[in-house]
Parts: structure tokens; sequence; C-alpha cells
């Protein structure tokens, strides 16, 4: 079937400041594109928008009309930048605008952080269906078509609000950054194991000794030789018996 045309379009930073342009992203484009657990609450998306760990990038028509954006966060103690949103409003996915906003967040995000590593996280189509939210395979075939490898790890996302919870069976990719490899090859384990921990205590609070699942994601990354990047099909199955990911509400200290 052919993809919708898309408008015309121009990609543009969305200001900090501008708390009417944020309410319309989130509520136009982030809300219809995500299920509740996938999706930070709006008042923390504006406020780590004004404090500069997150940075917006928007796809408009030449008219202003919002067609879609990319959404990137900043981890400042491992150096690596989350695609956390790449979203295009109903109707016009597969025309194009994700594609020219992949790469513009690409370039603009490595520009302005620098990171060691770009990296996003996806719903494993092993695991997930097509929904009113997309379908993850086509997702899937998205990101590796622009490159993107993944990393066998047991990856589940961490409880994004307070009374979140955990999302299980997703994919952790790399798309970029200074410490990705030019062809196929390995990643820092340690680099990955850094990030994830600064994700999850951000997001969860301090992690307890008791929390088996976040033990064993962080302690797939320490594999001799550095973590390899493969193809999602090369990736092992996430749900074996030592896998099963208990839901955890976000932590409220």
């Amino acid at each position: 079937m052919t993809a919708p045309a898309s408008p015309a379009f121009h990609i543009e930073p969305l200001a900090p400041v501008d708390d009417s342009g944020l309410t319309d992203f989130y509520e136009n484009v982030l809300v219809p594109n995500f299920p509740t657990d996938e999706l930070e609450a709006k008042s923390g998306f504006i406020a780590s928008v004004r404090s500069g760990g997150t940075r917006v990038l928007t796809a408009r028509t030449a008219e202003g009309d919002l067609l879609g954006g990319a959404v990137g966060d900043w981890f400042g103690r491992s150096q690596v930048t989350l695609l956390s949103y790449l979203a295009v409003r109903p109707g016009l996915r597969g025309g194009g605008v994700g594609t020219q906003l992949m790469a513009a967040a690409t370039d603009a995000w490595t520009a302005h952080w620098n990171p060691r590593l770009l990296v996003a996280e996806i719903e494993d189509p092993r695991y997930h269906h097509d929904t009113a939210y997309g379908d993850p395979r086509a997702r899937l075939r998205f990101y590796e078509r622009l490159g993107a490898r993944f990393l066998p790890i047991p990856y589940f996302q961490p409880a994004l609000g307070k009374s979140g919870r955990r999302v299980p069976s997703l994919m952790l990719m790399v798309f970029g950054g200074s410490a990705m490899p030019e062809h196929d090859g390995t990643v820092d384990g340690a680099l990955v194991e850094e990030f994830l921990a600064e994700y999850f205590e951000i997001c969860e609070g301090p992690p307890t000794t008791d929390d088996l699942p976040l033990n064993r994601l962080l302690e797939s990354c320490r594999t001799p030789g550095g973590l390899p990047l493969v193809p999602a099909a090369e990736l092992p199955d996430p749900r074996d018996e030592r896998s099963v990911d208990h839901p955890r509400p976000r932590s409220t200290t």
C-alpha cells in the first residue's frame, strides 16, 4: 500500500519558554502515539524542557501546522542521549516525516551534547502487537533501515510516573554517538550499565538489592569484550525463565 503523502514541511526546535507550544506538542503529538505507561507526565516533560535536560524538534508546514516531533533527553553522568519519543501525527506515518526528524535529531543532539551514545527504546514486536499507537514491526523496520543496531540485554522501561508501571519486553538500540563503532562491533558494557543505572535512578529512585529484574539487566551489561551491536533478528528471547519483569511503581522519595 502506498504511504500517505506528507505536506511540505520544515524542522525547527521548540523553544523551552513556549508553554503553549509545549502543551500543543504533548497533547497532539505525544498523547495519540504513546500509551500511558510509556508517556512522561506533561508537567515533568515541560519542566525538563525548561531546564535544558530535554530538547524537542518539531516538523511543521509553512503555515505552522504541527506534523510530528522528536524528543531527546540528556543523561549527564553517563553522557548518553536518549531519543525518548519520535512521533508523527496519525494519518501521516510512512510519509517521510519521521526519517527527516531522525536525521535532524541525530545531527542537532550530536552537535549540542556530543554524546558517547545515542540510544532509543522500542517495543519488541515478538511480544507487542499492532495497536492504535502503531505497528511495532513497522517501527522496527524503520529504525533498522536507518542503521540502528540493538543490544542483547533483557531490557525494559523504568516506571515513568508515581503510579506508573515498568514496560516489559522492549529493545534498546544504538544509533549514534562517539562510542558507537562505524560498523557492526561492540560498545563498552560499562557505559551502557552506567546509563541504565542513571536512567532508572532518575525515574524510580535509588535501586534496591532485591530488585531482581533491574539487577539482572545491569549484570547483562558485564559481558567480557563489550556488548555486541546486532540486528534485531539476532536478539535472544527476553522472556526465558530468568527474565520475568515485575512491575514496580516509581519511588515517591
